[in-house]
This record gives structure tokens, C-alpha cells and sequence, in this order.
């Protein structure tokens, strides 16, 4: 069964995934699509924040609420005859420290309607699948819950080497081309996956220049979070957990959240042939530790 936080927000038709997902861990699951229903669109509206910044066509939640069930409906319309289309996204760049700046893309509010359906859905089923490692962006988990994990795996006294590290550009990053063949290994319906790469391959408005970027995930999208998720629970924490820690000769633990990664090793040998072959690692998926 899905565990209590995950269900008591999900939907009767949504929980039956999840519990299929949950008892089928190699199942690829089909009919999807459908439970991105009128209903499922009126969920998401309710979750969006009603301050959140306007995507290209300055439309606000309170906007497209006037005579909602009629626009959710017409959305919902064109997701069923696959006549929907993703607008471009909006690039916005938020100062970080040392004078660098992080690409932020908001999307449009319909379209962010529809990527947290399509969220809803796939949490139904990665939740089965994710590993207690992970803490960014899952429900019921915080970096409150990663910091508690890692002290208490320090205070165990198992630990005397730390490597950390975390992925540079790691949304810009993520091959798409290899996203869709991780998705294809627990979901089969075309539809969705269709409608995931409608949400992906859509343009970036940076200003007044036009792109259409071949890799990554909008940073700041509504889907990317999850999709972040699923692409690092292949690379990296089903890969350490079935792969790595058996070839080691101490105890070792990781602590993930988002692209951010913490591993404590018992022996200083097992950390060092860790470190030396995670970079190969990430670079087979198109990704890059930060050098620092």
C-alpha cells in the first residue's frame, strides 16, 4: 500500500495505480492518460499559488478562474484529441551569490495545470519505486528530513569518510532521449508520454530571443522536480544501492536530495573508489559533478 501521506491526496483512480505500481515493482503500467481528467486539472488549479509569477501570455490564477469548469473543460478537450500545445516558456534569471544569476522558466497557467497532472500521475507511480535516500521534492519529505537522516547515520559511528557533491546545470543537463527510455521501463502509455514530451520539447522566450533547447528540463517548471527524480533514482541511487554497495568492503549510505548528494563510507578505500568512478557515472547520462 502507498504510505499514508502519498494517499490521503490522491484520487480513488490514482490510488489503484499506486497500489498496482507498489505490488508490480517490474510492471509497465498503461491507461494513464485518462486519469488526467476535468477533475485532476481542478485539483491543480486548487494547489497553484495565487502570487505565482505569469508565463507568456500574463495570465494570472485569478484570470483563469473566471468561469473555470468551462476552461478546464476545453483543456481538457484538447488533451483528450491530442490537440493541446505547451506555449513557450518564460525565462527569468534569479541573482545568486558571487554576481552569477539561475535560468528560472515559468510557464504559462494552463500549462502549469497540466504538468501538475501529470505529476499527480507519475508520483503515483514512482512513489513505489523511489528509494528512502531520496528527500527532494517528495511529498511528506523536506532537506529537514535529509539533515535528520545524515546526522543519524553519522552518529552511528559507521562513518569516517564523507564525499559531497552535487550536479552542475544538472536541469539543463538531463538527456531527454534517455528520460524517455527510463519512463518507458514502468509507464506504457504512449499518450502520456506523448503529452510528457510536449512539456519538454517546448521553447524558451529568454527576453526577446527565441530558442528550442535539445536537452534539459525548465528549471522552475511544475514537472521537472519529479522528472529530475526519476531520471537521478536510475543514475545514481538505484545504481549505488544495487551496484555499488555490494562491491564495497565497509558500510556506506547515501543521502540525496534533488541533485544534490551526500554518501558516508565506513572505509576510506570504498569512498576513494567511489569518487574515483561516480564522475564516469554521471558522465554516461550527460551530467557533470561541480569541481568544487
Amino acid at each position: 500500500m502507498p504510505d499514508a501521506t502519498t494517499s490521503k491526496t490522491m484520487s480513488l483512480r490514482l490510488l489503484k495505480v499506486a497500489e498496482r505500481a507498489k505490488r508490480e515493482p517490474e510492471a509497465r503500467l498503461l491507461s494513464l492518460a485518462h486519469l488526467i481528467d476535468v477533475p485532476s486539472l481542478e485539483r491543480a488549479y486548487v494547489r497553484m499559488r495565487k502570487d505565482a509569477a505569469v508565463g507568456v501570455d500574463g495570465v494570472t490564477k485569478e484570470a483563469y478562474g473566471q468561469d473555470l469548469q468551462t476552461r478546464l473543460q476545453d483543456l481538457h478537450a484538447r488533451l483528450k484529441s491530442m490537440t493541446y500545445r505547451h506555449q513557450p516558456i518564460r525565462r527569468v534569471h534569479i541573482p545568486k551569490a558571487q554576481g552569477k544569476t539561475r535560468p528560472i522558466g515559468i510557464s504559462t497557467f494552463e500549462d502549469k495545470l497540466v504538468q501538475d497532472a501529470v505529476r499527480e500521475v507519475l508520483e503515483a507511480v514512482y512513489e513505489q519505486d523511489f528509494l528512502d535516500c531520496s528527500y527532494g521534492f517528495r511529498p511528506g519529505r523536506s532537506a529537514h528530513d535529509a539533515i535528520r537522516r545524515l546526522d543519524h547515520i553519522v552518529h552511528r559511528g559507521e562513518v569516517s569518510w564523507i564525499l559531497e557533491a552535487d550536479v552542475m546545470s544538472f536541469f539543463d543537463s538531463l538527456d531527454r532521449t534517455k528520460l524517455k527510455e527510463m519512463l518507458q521501463s514502468r509507464v506504457a502509455d504512449g499518450s502520456l508520454l506523448r503529452l510528457i514530451g510536449k512539456c519538454l520539447h517546448v521553447g524558451i522566450l529568454d527576453g526577446a530571443a527565441y530558442s528550442t533547447p535539445e536537452l534539459g528540463a525548465a528549471q522552475g517548471s511544475v514537472l521537472s522536480p519529479i522528472l529530475g527524480n526519476i531520471y537521478l533514482h536510475y543514475v545514481l541511487d538505484h545504481w549505488f544501492e544495487t551496484v555499488v554497495k555490494p562491491r564495497l568492503n565497509g558500510k556506506a549510505s547515501l543521502v540525496r536530495y534533488a541533485d544534490d548528494l551526500v554518501i558516508c563510507f565506513e572505509l576510506e578505500q570504498d569512498a576513494r573508489r567511489v569518487m574515483d568512478v561516480l564522475p564516469k557515472r554521471m558522465a554516461k547520462y550527460g551530467l557533470s559533478l561541480h569541481p568544487d
